[in-house]
């Protein structure tokens, strides 16, 4: 009798449903591995291209005809500035851009420095020099960052030494041809500084409030335009999930850019430096132009 060769089909097609399956995590991984490259590459590549960059952002709020013709300001944070020559090199293109804008009035929402104390004490002279050339473009204001808090207990005086005015705590009226507006500072949340400050009867005008960390925007009770920082929009957002992390209490809705309540409107700007890791993703340095129109 002739020999017969048998295969258990069984056997057989338990061996090709395994090498499908094989197959398909060869090509996930495939697909997987080629994906994190990619946006390996892509975020290096922003690394180093968006390092030092910044940008001038737009943003109009309607006064409901209490102006008569729009006004221009230039609102600064989150500096961060630490000391070498690339630093400072921005730190005169962003002044430079500020005076090309030919603001009506320019606000300096904090953290100048990006060092720590025994740095900042170093280059402080040298940095305040600087800004001081904002002063000479348009009248300007400021409060303190948590950088200011942590690193000395006269950032106020000096600050005020190179003609920038600082308004924390602090309430003025300030006229322009276009019309009147009441600015007033709150204290930085994030260090324990924020304390009400409410609107007087003889700060007249459209009611606009500086301060750093949003929170306070949160936790204040007066209506009118807040203008904050300190989180940098998270810094760091990342496709679908946005900013894994941002260094404020507030609420989420108060961490990036443009809000509205029926009381209040605000602007929390992504700032112009960096904290912590020198680089940025997903999230742009800006100058933040305000109009009021």
């Amino acid at each position: 009798m002739k020999g017969v060769i048998s295969e258990n089909p069984i056997r057989a097609m338990d061996f090709a449903s395994r090498e499908r399956k094989r197959r398909l995590r060869f090509n996930l991984s495939v697909v997987v591995g080629a994906v994190a490259l990619t946006l390996s590459a892509v975020f290096v590549f922003s690394v180093l291209t968006t390092k030092d960059n910044f940008k001038i952002q737009s943003t109009q709020f309607d006064t409901q005809s209490q102006f008569s013709a729009p006004l221009n300001i230039a609102f600064l944070t989150d500096l961060h500035v630490r000391n070498s020559t690339s630093q400072f090199e921005k730190l005169h293109s962003i002044i430079e851009s500020v005076r090309e804008l030919e603001p009506d009035l320019i606000l300096l929402g904090g953290d100048f420095t990006g060092e720590d104390t025994a740095t900042t004490r170093m280059f402080r002279d040298e940095l305040l020099t600087a800004l001081g050339a904002l002063p000479k473009a348009a009248p300007t204001y400021a409060i303190l960052g948590n950088h200011e808090w942590w690193t000395a207990n006269d950032w106020g005086a000096a600050i005020s030494g190179v003609g920038i005015e600082l308004i924390e705590n602090q309430q003025r009226s300030l006229n322009f041809e276009q019309g009147r507006i009441c600015l007033r500072g709150l204290g930085d949340a994030y260090t324990g500084h924020y304390q009400p400050q409410p609107f007087t009867p003889t700060c007249t005008g459209i009611p606009i409030t500086l301060t750093h960390d949003p929170l306070a925007i949160e936790s204040d009770d007066q209506s009118g335009l807040y203008l904050a920082g300190h989180t940098h929009c998270g810094q760091i957002r990342l496709p679908l999930i946005g900013a894994p992390w941002a260094p404020t209490r507030a609420s989420e809705e108060y961490h990036c850019g443009v809000g509205i309540t029926d009381k209040k409107v605000w602007l929390v700007s992504a700032g112009l430096g960096t904290s912590i890791i020198p680089f940025r993703f997903g999230t742009d340095a800006a100058i933040e132009h305000v109009i009021l129109k």
